[in-house]
């Protein structure tokens, strides 16, 4: 768990990085890209869901994902 938790975080260091430099990407691919990130690991973050007890990524899904964010 440990490793992969350092193999994430050196991932969001070369992303943060390479965001910085000119890519063949338009910026709204990579800022797309970035976002689909951050939710993915906002998502996941408790685990997947399977292998641990509990339903905070089940909720968090169903936040992000299919609940409606009120309006008013």
């Amino acid at each position: 768990m440990e490793h992969i938790k350092y193999l994430i975080g050196e991932a969001w260091k070369k992303m943060n990085k390479d965001q910085r430099v000119e890519s063949p990407c338009s910026q709204t691919f990579v800022e797309l890209a970035m976002n689909l990130a951050r939710m993915a690991q906002c998502m996941y973050q408790y685990g997947d869901g399977r292998g641990t007890e509990g339903v905070e990524t089940k909720d968090r899904i169903l936040s992000l994902l299919i609940n409606p964010v009120p309006l008013a």
